[in-house]
């Protein structure tokens, strides 16, 4: 078991605070009065996150038909939902895209179910028609945060876990409870807490194995939660965690969530993640870290 806290893990980690732009992005998209134009005006002077999303306003599948040259039009043509998307991608920490060998994970891979997941849980939340949007893509981006920060740790434990695994039939999460004496979603948590992320971000890392953790139900957990499974399922950057994961039978009850919904927002959801990946690398791969 570990002999350092998880205020010790997040102190010494070298991982940097989001960038200022994700900052205000994300206070932006967590405002229920805000718009489209608080959103541009927002990424207006992000040089990175501008030129992200004229190279796709400008792509050959977009089909806009004339030339685009400035962000008000890449917004239009673009539309809300993929802006916020692009736009947070492009603030992704650039430890998500490299190998966390502590879960079995290889380089580009812990991008991709972050993303993954991000999109679903956004998917779900539309189709289900709860939940913030972009509330939800953020925490779905952001919900194994923890990892980068376990990784080390866990490479020395690696050997202990997967026979914990094997022998015990248990999770992942919880051999790693075991071994470390806490989870990744209590340090991403603590992390993002530590961000001064919104508390609702904050909840859906911290639970998002563990919906019936809370005492009362919250639509951000449970769609994250929920996303996450769908995503590990489908094979979406699952690492060593693979089909060990179920979706919690209270959340999949409280939304009527059947298998067929599950079925047609995966296509969706694989769809559109390679489109994010072709922004970001020409190729319908995920990203090698910066």
């Amino acid at each position: 078991m570990s002999v350092m806290t998880i205020d010790q893990i997040v102190n010494e980690a070298n991982l940097p605070r989001l960038p200022d732009s994700a900052m205000r992005l994300i206070a932006v998209i967590n405002d229920p009065n805000s718009g489209m134009n608080d959103i541009i005006e927002t990424i207006r002077f992000d040089q990175t996150i501008t030129a992200e999303l004229l190279r796709r306003a400008n792509a050959a599948d977009i089909g806009a038909g004339r030339s685009i040259t400035t962000l008000d039009d890449a917004v239009r043509v673009l539309g809300t939902g993929r802006v916020m998307r692009i736009a947070m991608a492009a603030q992704t920490p650039t430890e998500l895209m490299k190998a966390q060998e502590g879960y079995g994970l290889s380089p580009g891979e812990l991008w991709r179910h972050s993303v993954g997941v991000a999109l679903m849980a956004q998917l779900l939340g539309r189709k289900l028609g709860v939940g913030n949007q972009g509330v939800l893509f953020t925490a779905g981006l952001l919900h194994d945060v923890g990892k980068t920060l376990l990784n080390t740790h866990m490479r020395k434990e690696y050997a202990h876990i997967v026979k914990l695994v094997a022998d015990r039939k248990t999770t992942f999460l919880e051999a790693e409870q075991e071994a470390l004496g806490f989870s990744h979603p209590e340090v991403g948590a603590r992390l993002c807490e530590k961000w001064g992320l919104p508390d609702v971000i904050v909840r859906a890392i911290r639970y998002h194995h563990e919906p019936d953790a809370l005492t009362e139900p919250d639509e951000t957990v449970d769609l994250t939660h929920v996303a996450n499974v769908i995503c590990r399922v489908m094979g979406v950057g699952g690492g060593d965690e693979g089909l060990l994961v179920r979706a919690n039978a209270d959340v999949v009850s409280r939304y009527g969530l059947k298998e067929s919904l599950f079925e047609s927002l995966g296509a969706e959801m694989v769809m559109e993640l390679k489109s994010i990946q072709k922004v970001f690398t020409g190729t319908g791969e995920a990203p090698d870290a910066r």
